[in-house]
């Protein structure tokens, strides 16, 4: 897509976003939000457009995961895309027909290959409304830079890197968290300039089979990973055509999509499969479900060039070329961050139970994030105005019965969250004081 802020009504706190990200020109360019190719939510594809929605708070079970086939598959994809490079037969082969001033697209794909990042998340930078950590665009920029670094790989006009990120962590645009993963966009890509003057075409892939709204509908893999590489494909193919803002797009003012946009959960007709194990794409002998593309010379969407087209489900073509660059062959990387941080309390510790000499008191360690993957307890015996506490020797579980020592005494439960990462003390508020 063209931008995401022009999917939105103009605001002017938009317009202030702080974001280093490079822009070389084209005639549109200036009205265009400088983060590209938004895969919409499959709700939101509609002429009206319509307006954002407030999530629901869910748990997410698999948080800071991937599924186990996800990186395996992602990466088997790209590896799949590299090796039919030159084909006719799937959807990458639509690009070939658009070009800049020093010559066309070639379907020219290379995997450069995969890193998998255990860089501990920054505090959270905005707020979806579903998950417990939210990244902004910047902080994303700052981990695929970090990533980069470590790794010797290099932003240049023919790579793109897409980083993955985990089930439960949320990507809003910017701090204010109207534009997010969770209630407008499934995917996108932009660039940025590294300090060395680099430009760094990257896309970001929220983990999707946690979000509503951006499901493919189809996964002939039996993996969760189909429904993140349909809008790999998507996002791929737009950086492609128009990685910096200013290659092909569409003058559909005011949206200016992207030749994925135009065909957004336009899939055509299965190849073979029915229902959830559908295909419409044959890539290296692998099956796929991926969206079609905007093809000029076919006037639509179409899965391979020159086949069967059909309109486009979003905005309208065609594309146009807006003076800037395209890229003629391209280097895919992806990294997947599975973040390795210390637990973090969220809900303190606390304590149930009569606090009468005798009695068992039971403690809760409260929750957590980070996936803690074991706690240790310690009661501890305070004054009577809940100060000046003290361990009790051998009190280490999470029940504790009073003695009489506890007599006029307060306690409270000091609890310490443990992971690969490190450990996190929590204590709770105290108890009653304790009577006889």
């Amino acid at each position: 897509m063209s931008g995401l802020a022009a999917r939105l009504t103009k605001v002017s706190v938009l317009a202030g976003l702080v974001i280093a990200v490079t822009a070389s020109g084209g005639s549109a360019a200036s009205t265009r939000h400088p983060i590209l190719g938004v895969v919409p939510h499959s709700s939101q594809v509609a002429t009206t457009r319509p307006a954002l929605r407030k999530p629901a708070a869910v748990s997410s079970p698999g948080f800071l995961k991937f599924d186990a086939s996800y990186e395996s598959m992602i990466n088997q994809y790209f590896t799949d895309i590299a090796h039919d490079s030159g084909g006719t037969s799937n959807v990458y082969s639509a690009a070939t027909q658009y070009s800049d001033g020093s010559g066309a697209i070639q379907y020219k794909s290379t995997f450069g290959g995969s890193y998998v990042a255990h860089d501990p998340l920054p505090p959270s930078g905005c707020n979806d409304h579903m998950n417990s950590v939210c990244l902004t665009d910047a902080q994303l920029q700052h981990e695929i830079q970090r990533v980069l670094t470590k790794t010797g790989w290099h932003g240049t006009a023919g790579n793109v890197f897409f980083l993955l990120t985990p089930d439960g962590v949320g990507t809003c645009y910017d701090g204010f968290g109207a534009q997010c993963s969770t209630n407008y966009f499934c995917a996108y890509h932009a660039s940025f300039t590294k300090p060395r003057t680099e430009q760094v075409i990257y896309a970001i892939e929220p983990y999707l089979p946690a979000i509503a709204g951006c499901s493919s509908g189809s996964s002939p893999n039996g993996s969760v990973a189909d429904t993140t590489i349909n809008t790999i494909s998507h996002e791929h193919n737009e950086a492609i055509t128009d990685p910096f803002e200013d290659g092909w797009y569409s003058n559909d003012a005011p949206y200016y999509d992207e030749d994925g946009d135009l065909c957004a959960w336009n899939y055509g007709s299965p190849l073979g499969g029915t229902g959830s194990t559908a295909y419409n794409q044959v890539i290296n002998g692998h099956h796929y479900w991926l969206q079609q593309e905007w093809s000029n010379s076919d006037n639509g969407c179409v899965q391979y060039l020159g086949g069967p087209s059909s309109a486009a489900s979003v905005g309208s073509g065609p594309l146009v070329y807006q003076g800037g660059q395209v890229m003629h062959t391209n280097t895919t990387y992806a990294i997947y961050w599975l973040p390795v941080n210390r637990p973090a309390v969220q809900t303190s510790p606390h304590i149930t139970g009569r606090t009468r000499v005798g009695r068992k008191l039971s403690g809760s360690p409260g929750s957590w994030i980070f996936s803690p993957t074991g706690f240790r307890y310690q009661w501890l015996r305070c004054n009577g105005h809940g100060r000046s506490c003290s361990s009790i020797r051998r009190a280490t579980r999470a029940t504790y019965t009073l003695t009489p020592a506890d007599t006029g005494h307060r306690l409270r439960l000091r609890v310490t969250a443990t992971n690969n990462a490190g450990s996190k003390t929590a204590v709770s508020a105290t108890s009653a004081r304790v009577g006889t």
